[in-house]
């Protein structure tokens, strides 16, 4: 989600601007456990090679989730490098991600295995 300010701040050449934001909610469910959800996803739909790092924190307009990025590491040359990402609800512990979101990790993937292929 996104607001436009724009209309809201005066067109002065410096201006004092004061933006306050309260979400409380609920987090069922640690970095640790939404790391290990996106870990276990991305292996059992897309498969072997890809792994989930440290989660972000992010709120939403719809949901307050942890975004874990999702990395391609190979045996022979380590982590290559991030081919997407993986939501998953903060709350609720339900992974956040269809079946473009799986393609795409998918296809970044081959491209950057292809790519650091010797």
């Amino acid at each position: 989600m996104s607001v436009e300010l724009q209309s809201m701040v005066p067109q002065l050449p410096a201006a004092q601007l004061n933006i306050s934001i309260n979400v409380s909610a609920t987090l069922n469910v640690t970095a640790y456990t939404a790391k290990r959800k996106a870990n276990v996803f991305v292996l059992n739909r897309i498969g072997t090679g890809l792994f989930g790092a440290e989660p972000q924190l992010v709120v939403t307009d719809k949901v307050i989730c942890w975004r874990v990025p999702i990395f391609l590491s190979t045996a022979s040359q380590g982590r290559r490098g991030q081919v997407g990402q993986i939501d998953i609800d903060a709350q609720t512990g339900e992974v956040l991600a269809g079946d473009n979101t799986l393609k795409e990790i998918s296809d970044h993937a081959e491209r950057l295995a292809d790519h650091t292929a010797l």
